[in-house]
């Protein structure tokens, strides 16, 4: 991750690779600084066409996935879906409440939708409950990353 600003006002840094390696780096957790045309990280963030947060990483094995996407990053949400399906994972809960406070919490979205994916679900859950109080364990120690963008006016 950079000090500095992610696009739509910059470039990603790190290795560009394919989508499908992008998507490994996230799920797997891998700390690699990589990056495609359609995807790049940001932090535990999955980002899309440069500026749709599409998943977070919430536990090694657990994952929000958002709901509502527009169209043009489509591609990028079954990608995803498919490389999580063929990790282990699976949907565990469609437009889950409690996910609404771990986005506000990390990434400022307050009206964004979310599936809970994970690879056990009552891991996956305990998880959720748990971000969702902020209380974040040895995920984030210091508390969720922060939303990358301009920093203090003045």
């Amino acid at each position: 991750m950079t000090d500095g600003l992610l696009p739509p006002y910059g470039e990603p840094v790190g290795d560009r690779v394919d989508d499908a390696r992008v998507l490994e780096v996230f799920i797997k957790d891998e700390p690699a600084l990589v990056h495609s045309p359609l995807l790049h990280l940001e932090g535990a963030t999955l980002v899309a066409d440069g500026d749709f947060s599409i998943a977070m990483r919430i536990a090694p094995r657990a994952f929000l996935l958002r709901r509502d996407l527009p169209d043009a990053v489509g591609k990028a949400h079954r990608l995803l879906t498919l490389a999580l399906g063929a990790a282990g994972h699976t949907c565990l809960d469609e437009e889950s409440p409690l996910a609404a406070a771990v986005a506000i919490q990390v990434l400022g979205l307050r009206t964004a939708s979310w599936d809970l994916w994970g690879a056990d679900i009552d891991e996956s859950f305990l998880q959720l409950r748990s971000a969702a109080a902020g209380e974040w364990g040895g995920m984030f120690p210091e508390g969720p990353p922060s939303v990358p963008g301009p920093g203090p006016l003045g």
